[in-house]
This record gives structure tokens, sequence and C-alpha cells, in this order.
């Protein structure tokens, strides 16, 4: 009878379709081991879920180290797994001494030395690598990562509201604050759960799905919006975007209901933070996975083979995912998901 593996438990949670381009990479990678020999921190936010993206690492051959806790929300229960499952937690003097590869997030880790290079897996990182003269594979820049920012938060939210019995939007009126990814995402799940949406954002911008603006710089028309919305979710990824712009007999109210989707503060010091689903921290991290792996799995895929880039060698600088790595990612996808994500792109009409 064949070993079962720990890991063989996580990935009993999760529907097959849900896991696809995780599996296929775990696959290959456990017959070629392109990573053998070489030292991987991971500092991908950690939850349940990314436990099966340190199983594909360690397949490849990799000596995995997990960071944590320095930028991004995490699972406590899940760092109590790590040692049994062959993972290892780096403390100061491990993280000055460096690593081959570090797989980064919002740049937390950017100061720990990377002999081949970084990957970073979001835009907020951005700024930090670039002022630096190294290889960074920026995950954050195709297609993929459209599935977890724009359609995986989008669904995050809408399982938050429905962890809080706050469901369903049909007939509500909804205000996004910002149409990035993460906005469009947004909006494109609340227009299909039925709600009534209306975008706010910088004097100019052109909203995506047809959809109706008010300009943040305006407060007269934006506290008129407020007034008769029954949901404001903020998207912008600015800090005090929305500070000294609402007003105080809205904010006395109970409706509407403020919510937070992005990792800054949007709102400012003068909007308390109970008047905020989960006191301003983004509403789907009240749930056990903030991502669905369906979402996700495909730039968690994505990000792991940005050291595979790293290994064979990257010119210092940023590197954008290419076609040919985006690819046969999204061609792992469940059918459904693949239609998902061709039908966001073909009702925003603006391109990423």
């Amino acid at each position: 009878m064949p070993m079962v593996s720990p890991f063989d438990t996580i990935r009993g949670v999760y529907p097959a379709d849900a896991r696809r381009p995780l599996d296929a990479q775990r696959e290959t990678w456990t017959a070629t081991r392109p990573l053998a020999g070489l030292t991987v921190l991971d500092a991908t936010p950690l939850f349940r879920n990314t436990l099966l993206k340190h199983e594909v690492l360690l397949a490849a051959g990799a000596e995995v180290w997990v960071g944590y806790g320095r930028a991004m929300p995490y699972d406590p229960a899940v760092v109590t797994r790590l040692g049994r499952l062959g993972l290892r937690v780096p403390d100061a003097d491990r993280l000055r001494q460096g690593f081959d590869i570090v797989l980064d997030c919002a740049a937390a880790f950017a100061d720990v030395p990377a002999r081949l290079g970084y990957a970073e897996l979001t835009r907020s990182g951005l700024g930090p690598y670039a002022a630096l003269h190294v290889p960074v594979y920026l995950a954050d820049g195709g297609r993929v990562k459209l599935l977890e920012t724009a359609l995986g938060t989008g669904d995050g939210l809408i399982r938050g509201l429905h962890h809080l019995g706050l469901g369903p939007l049909t007939g509500k009126r909804v205000a996004v604050a910002g149409c990035g990814k993460v906005g469009s995402g947004i909006l494109f799940r609340c227009l299909r759960e039925g709600a009534d949406c209306t975008v706010i954002d910088r004097p100019g911008v052109r909203p995506p799905f047809g959809l109706s603006s008010v300009p943040v710089t305006d407060t007269v028309a934006l506290n008129d919006l407020l007034t008769h919305c029954d949901m404001l979710v903020t998207a912008t990824g600015v800090r005090n975007v929305l500070a000294g712009r609402i007003a105080k007999e809205i904010l006395g109210r109970p409706a509407p209901l403020f919510v937070n989707m992005g990792v800054e503060d949007e709102y400012g010091a003068d909007v308390p933070t109970e008047r905020v689903l989960n006191g301003k921290a983004p509403l789907n991290f009240i749930l056990e996975e903030p991502t669905d792996m369906r979402y996700i799995a495909a730039t968690m895929a994505l990000h792991n083979l940005a050291a595979l880039r790293l290994r064979d060698g990257l010119p210092p600088g940023i590197t954008l995912p290419p076609a040919a790595d985006e690819a046969p990612l999204i061609e792992t996808l469940a059918p459904s998901l693949r239609a998902e994500l061709q039908d966001f792109l073909a009702a925003h009409g603006r391109g990423f």
C-alpha cells in the first residue's frame, strides 16, 4: 500500500477541478526535480491552501523556507503544521544569510539576499523592487493574476458577506471605490449577484461594464450617492483615499455598510474602525481561506514557475510573465473557470 503523505489530507479538502494548475505542476516536477539543491524562501500569504504551493516546491527538490507575518495576514493554525510538513521557518540569522530564490509578496522580504533573484506576487511590491537593480519576476503582470485579484477577490467579498449573514445583494445599491483589477472584479461579481453598482474614482476615469461614476473629489455628489446606498466597498489600494470626504451624518447611520477590500486603510482616521466591517481589514480575511482555491491555484503555480525562470537566469529589472508561461497554466483550468475569465475580460472591455 502506498504511503500517505500529510499533503494528501490537505489536498483532499479541495475538489480536483480547483487544484488543477498545482496538481499538474506537482506531477511534472516530481519527475524532473528542477529546483534540486536550491534554497527557496516563500512568502505567499500563509493559509491552508498555500501548503499545496509549498508541496510543489518540495516535489521540485527545493529546500523550502516559509516567511510570514511581516506584511500580510496569515493563519496561526497553519504555522503550527509547517514543521510536520518538512517546511522551515527562518530566524533573523537565517534571513541574513539569504537564499537562492525569494518568492515574495508585497516586497516584505526584499531586504533578504537572493542569489538568483526574486519573484514578486503583488503589484504593491513593484515600487520597492523597481528601485533595486536585481532580477525580479512580477507574477502580477498578466492574465493569470486576474483570476485571484479580480475574480477571487470578488468571490471573497460575497463569501464574506454571506458569512456575516449580510447576503444576498439582489436589488441592493452598491458603490465601489476604485475600478482597477480588484475593483473591477468586485463590480463584476456584484453585478452578477444582482446589485445596482456605481463607481467612485478619480475624475475622468472611465468605469468598466458601462457603469456610471462619481468623482471622489466631488464630496457633494459622493455623499449624495452614499445617502442612497446599501454598501460602500473600497478597492483603490490608496491609504486614506476617503479621509475627510464622508459626511459625519452618514457615519452615524447604520447604512451604508462600509467594507474595505484593500490592504490599506482607505477610510482614514475620521471613520471609526468599528464602523467598517472586519475593523477595516479586508473582509475576505474573516474567512478560513480568503481566496478560494479555484481562483488562486494558477497564481501560486505561476509564482512557483518564476523560480525556474530565475534559476535559468533573468536580467536585473522587472520581468513580466510571458504568454509562454501563462497560456499553459490557463489551459489547466477547469472549463467553467476559463469561461468565467473570458466573460470578465469581454465584459470589462478595456483590457489589462
